[in-house]
């Protein structure tokens, strides 16, 4: 081991490991000892022993230089040690940031994202997005719908499932439900779902509430009395479910709200009309059958002065039955006559067979058709019995918001012409114009009456929101024609909406669907 040389002129030596001797103090460059090879800048020294004079003597030359260089560094390690600050305490909230997948999984009959409801599409972004969504990975889920988007743009099942990843990579959503009938009537369920994804996306692109967004649960009940009863079961039982929009025929509509009521859970629908529907949980957003029906009769009385009609209707629907029920009555009460009823729903129905008799025996002078909308399909079958006759012979035809659709344009051509409907809304509002843009297309009444379904229960949410603070918050529903699409909202306290239905006619002109020369244009 090689010792530092004295800085003065002498140096001292202890020899080497092979020629060892005294210490000894040498002038020259070179070791004065015989033998010894050491020289002033090369000594090579033994290993010096842990308690030598050599390790005593320059402990204390190290221990100054690290105290030089601690002072040098501010002596920290004079200043008395701080105690650490201790954070203040987080106070505990009521709606904490949830793990990755904090939701129970969706009943069997729904999905937020977990599965494809609306079959027949192949697009692969949108599987993904599935996958994605299944396993907690929103992040990419979101990606992934957002392509599924891009490549479909005009399905609302995919920008609803593309809002839900964002509400549930966001953390703690509020979750509403909407069940629509996919398998029987795939048309109306898509027109219900665009009102409702209108509004979800308008809220949680604005952030939502407190930076809580807004989930939608998309259910299928076929329209069917018994598979809805199930689906609010169901949806009763999932215990995030704030509140539905739906359900879409009122025979449906009629055998969930059983369930919603024993649950306490609001039911807000957009298109059922019966006045058997009623309850504590029970609202809707478009005018009921008793001031629909009484519009009619007002119309087909004071305006065209007839006072002798038949009516088409089906006995075991209870849209159908209810509509029939008010018209009759309200006609009656003015002075009209109902000359003859006819069960359309009837195995053995023939549509030129009823024109005749009509005609022929009960001398009427209007026929009023009031399908649900299983039978609409008869129901135009009756317009074209009515159009094969002589001019002077046809009667004059009148509806419900059945048949307020772009089918009854395109099936019914000519034999339509002059059909005169009660509608719950027309699309001449600036939704209606929004709504056009974003689905590529005319916007239905359906759609229109689910933003306003949906418009009304955002407006119900709060921090820590529960199913008994949305009811009781739809009760005092309040929203501006901007707020709506185009007309305001307030429930009376039976649940119906304070509104007065539209009435509309068929006639030439631009505007319905592109493989149709007729519209239904609002008589002024």
């Amino acid at each position: 081991m090689t010792n530092t040389p004295d800085p003065d002129n002498s140096w001292k030596c202890t020899g080497t490991p092979s020629v060892p001797h005294a210490e000894m103090d040498n002038e020259e460059d070179e070791c004065a000892y015989p033998g010894c090879k050491n020289t002033r800048s090369g000594i090579i020294q033994p290993e010096p022993q842990p308690n030598s004079n050599k390790r005593k003597k320059f402990a204390p030359i190290v221990s100054v230089l690290v105290v030089a260089a601690l002072l040098g560094a501010g002596g920290w390690w004079l200043k008395p040690p701080k105690t650490p600050e201790v954070p203040p305490e987080t106070p505990p909230t009521s709606n904490p940031t949830p793990p990755v997948n904090p939701l129970p999984p969706p009943p069997p009959c729904c999905s937020s994202g977990e599965k494809v409801l609306f079959i027949g599409t192949s697009n692969p972004d949108r599987d993904n997005g599935i996958k994605e969504f299944k396993a907690g990975n929103y992040r990419q889920a979101i990606k992934d719908f957002e392509k599924a988007v891009d490549g479909d743009p005009t399905s609302p099942e995919l920008q609803i499932y593309f809002n839900n990843a964002k509400a549930r990579h966001t953390g703690n959503p509020f979750v509403l439900a909407v069940v629509v009938p996919i398998d029987s009537k795939e048309t109306s369920a898509e027109e219900i779902l665009r009102g409702v994804a209108d509004a979800q996306t308008q809220f949680n692109d604005s952030k939502g509430l407190n930076n809580q967004l807004l989930e939608i649960m998309i259910g299928n009940d076929d329209s069917n009395p018994a598979i809805a009863t199930t689906v609010a079961q169901q949806l009763a039982n999932h215990p995030n479910i704030l509140a539905v929009i739906g359900h879409n025929d009122s025979d449906a509509s009629k055998a969930a709200l059983v369930e919603y009521e024993k649950a306490g859970i609001a039911m807000v629908s957009p298109t059922s009309t019966s006045t058997e529907l009623s309850g504590n949980s029970f609202f809707r957003t478009l005018p009921s059958d008793a001031v629909s029906g009484a519009k009619l009769a007002n119309h087909v009385w004071n305006t065209l002065i007839l006072d002798r009609v038949a009516i088409f209707y089906n006995p075991n629907s209870s849209y159908s039955n209810s509509l029939y029920q008010v018209f009759a009555g309200k006609f009656q009460q003015l002075g009209g006559q109902v000359v003859k009823t006819i069960d359309i729903a009837d195995s053995e129905f023939n549509a030129k067979q009823e024109i005749k008799a009509i005609q022929n025996q009960a001398q009427a002078q209007a026929i009023v058709l009031f399908p649900n909308t299983d039978k609409t399909s008869r129901a135009i079958a009756i317009a074209k019995a009515n159009s094969n006759e002589p001019t002077s012979q046809r009667l004059t035809l009148l509806g419900g918001d059945a048949l307020y659709s772009p089918d009854t344009l395109t099936s019914g051509g000519n034999a339509v012409e002059g059909l005169i409907l009660a509608v719950p809304w027309v699309a001449e509002t600036d939704y209606a114009k929004r709504a056009e843009r974003r689905w590529q297309g005319d916007v239905s009444w359906r759609t229109a009456m689910s933003f306003d379904a949906t418009q009304a229960l955002i407006k119900t949410l709060s921090s820590g929101a529960s199913r008994t603070t949305v009811l009781q918050n739809l009760k005092n529903t309040n929203l501006s024609a901007s707020e709506t699409a185009g007309e305001a909202l307030v429930f009376e306290p039976t649940g119906d909406r304070q509104a007065y239905p539209i009435l509309v006619e068929v006639v030439r002109s631009p505007g319905g669907p592109k493989d149709s020369p007729f519209a239904f244009k609002p008589i002024r």
